[in-house]
């Protein structure tokens, strides 16, 4: 019983942190950088960026972890009943969110360190391309938390 309580816990705080943190990433700190200026939204967004990158990989491991843990045996990817069915679409929607997770981390990330400017200096058309890619490819994974949350709104109902 403790155990089940931890492992709910466990995993409703990494959901919380990793939607979480992508909805305050989109709807806040973007947003946000208006009010500084333009050499420091690099620094900013540069370090808020690594932060969160070790926040959202933490949360998807304890994710998966407490995910299997949470699993009632045979319901892994079981589309025979409305829970079932929700529970799956869920499962397929995180796999998706973890691939373009890792498409940013190990292909964008890297391409916008290398292509950054220097001080003063304006930005590459590589840049501004992969800062593109980077932009849409968040702006999808937080859709994507999104019809996470509601997947288990319909399993909850």
């Amino acid at each position: 019983m403790l155990l089940d309580v931890i492992v709910n816990f466990l995993h409703t705080l990494a959901t919380a942190a990793w939607i979480g943190g992508m909805l305050f990433m989109k709807l806040v700190l973007l947003p946000a950088q208006a009010a500084i200026d333009a050499p420091q939204r690099g620094r900013l967004m540069g370090a808020a960026a690594a932060r969160f990158t070790t926040v959202a990989w933490t949360s998807v491991v304890v994710l998966v972890v407490t995910g299997f843990l949470k699993t009632p045996d045979g319901r892994l990817m079981d589309f025979g009943s409305r829970f079932g069915t929700a529970l799956a679409v869920k499962h397929l929607l995180i796999v998706a969110m973890i691939v373009i997770g890792l498409v940013i981390s190990l292909g964008i990330v890297p391409k916008l360190k290398a292509l950054a400017p220097a001080p003063g200096q304006p930005p590459s058309d590589g840049f501004v391309r992969a800062q593109g890619r980077l932009d849409l490819l968040s702006a999808v994974n937080t859709v994507l938390g999104l019809l996470v949350l509601l997947a288990v709104a319909v399993m909850r109902s």
